[in-house]
């Protein structure tokens, strides 16, 4: 069972109202056929219950961001739900004072998260599953001093943001340049093989490729962070984390009480923008615009 699969304990220090936007996001590496079809169906019965936000179809899964109010997130998962392919879809959930998203879009997709390129259905749903490890595990590995790599699989304007204090980059623009920048680090020795390896990325999706793509590689023992940042600073309050974490919303950084930091993004030159500051290259765009 992959790690998308498992639900997560709701928010116990957040009890959502009408009046709260409820966003909630998830992912599931399942077979699908006929995405027109699929399309067209979601979002006629997504736009009925009023929830925005972005979802991407493609052969090898879904990809889920939504929000709306907690009525509308209900109903919207009761529709999921009703179809075995998505049922029981794990979707994280956090609060905002308003929606991140201006529209509700269900996009066809190569893949779900750019990766493997032309045969990326078939790769994924036949690749081993990188075992998944607990939030709380990882902080306790690094008090107590474990030998291991934390390997950051995010973009490089993602880590401008925040990152564990020990964390590992491969100093990437793009999540398809993920497998050249590991080769790479192999043949510079920044990487070791025989090394136990912790992959860890916002909410897990990229993990779910990244870290069974190194198993095939040959590296012995590799984990991913169940849940990603998102459920780590819930499980832990963000031991260990430096600064905040990007997300691919219009709430651009939550901190580690997964409220919005009021950042906003910059597209010309990909970093956030703190509240109290301005971009000098006066973009207007945001970070929705990205995916």
């Amino acid at each position: 069972m992959r790690a998308s699969d498992n639900k997560l304990t709701p928010i116990a220090a957040q009890a959502p109202s009408e009046a709260s936007c409820v966003n909630v996001s998830g992912y599931r590496f399942v077979h699908l056929e006929y995405l027109p079809l699929i399309q067209a169906d979601m979002h006629a019965a997504l736009a009925e219950t009023g929830v925005l936000g972005t979802i991407l179809i493609a052969e090898e899964g879904i990809n889920v961001a939504l929000a709306g109010s907690r009525s509308q997130i209900d109903n919207a998962c009761e529709y999921l739900n009703a179809d075995q392919r998505f049922s029981g879809l794990w979707l994280k959930e956090s609060l905002s004072e308003t929606r991140p998203f201006s529209k509700l879009k269900v996009r066809i997709r190569h893949e779900i998260i750019a990766f493997d390129g032309p045969d990326a259905a078939d790769r994924q749903l036949h690749r081993p599953v990188a075992p998944a490890i607990a939030p709380e595990s990882v902080s306790e590995w690094i008090e107590s001093g474990k030998d291991f790599t934390l390997l950051d699989t995010r973009n490089t304007y993602e880590i401008e943001s925040g990152t564990f204090e020990q964390a590992e980059h491969l100093n990437i623009a793009h999540f398809r340049d993920f497998q050249t920048a590991v080769n790479e680090a192999l043949e510079q020795g920044t990487l070791d093989r025989e090394k136990p390896i912790v992959t860890f990325c916002t909410g897990g999706i990229r993990c779910e490729k990244a870290a069974p793509w190194m198993m095939e590689q040959g590296f012995t023992e590799v984990y991913q962070i169940e849940g990603g940042v998102l459920n780590y600073f819930e499980k832990t309050g963000g031991r260990h984390w430096n600064g905040d974490c990007f997300v691919f919303d219009d709430r651009v950084e939550v901190d580690k009480a997964l409220d919005p930091t009021g950042a906003t993004w910059c597209t010309e030159c990909q970093l956030t923008v703190q509240p109290d500051q301005i971009c000098t290259c006066q973009s207007s765009n945001t970070a929705i615009d990205m995916v």
